[in-house]
């Protein structure tokens, strides 16, 4: 039930402030036989929920949405900003990356206020998702538009 009513919540924030989603899907590799190996399946929906509170600080909200129950995921996010036109990792602020396990989960639910920003410096979100099903993974990454 709580897991429901957060869902609901993330959903209404999603739907109220804008988002950038992301789909990815991949085919399953070929068996050898010309059959392919297990069903298809989706590999994340991602919505990434990023803008700012202040001049220093920003709410990102992050839900993955596997399409299965996943064996594990591995789910790394990653603070950037713009430098000469390029986007690279704020490691001046302690908090550019945060990483994250599980085990036998459908859904990842991230949130973080994100302080000691530069005003007038845009950043971003890049999230890096893995997860495990048997024995296919899946590898992506998903960026927030600039905040």
């Amino acid at each position: 039930m709580k897991k429901k009513i957060l869902s609901i919540i993330m959903m209404l924030v999603i739907a109220l402030t804008g988002t950038v989603s992301a789909y990815a899907g991949e085919a399953p590799a070929d068996a050898g036989d010309g059959e392919k190996a297990g069903p298809q399946r989706d590999t994340n929906n991602v919505h990434i929920v990023a803008r700012r509170t202040s001049a220093t600080s920003a709410n990102v909200s992050i839900d993955i949405l596997f399409s299965c129950v996943v064996d594990s995921y591995n789910v790394v996010v990653y603070l950037q900003k713009k430098v000469d036109g390029e986007w690279v990792l704020d490691t001046t602020n302690p908090e550019y990356v945060f990483y994250n396990n599980g085990y036998r989960k459908d859904e990842f639910l991230f949130g973080h206020v994100y302080t000691n920003l530069k005003e007038g410096v845009n950043y971003r979100i890049w999230c890096v998702s893995k997860d495990t099903v048997g024995s296919l993974t899946y590898n992506n990454s998903f960026y927030s538009s600039q905040f």
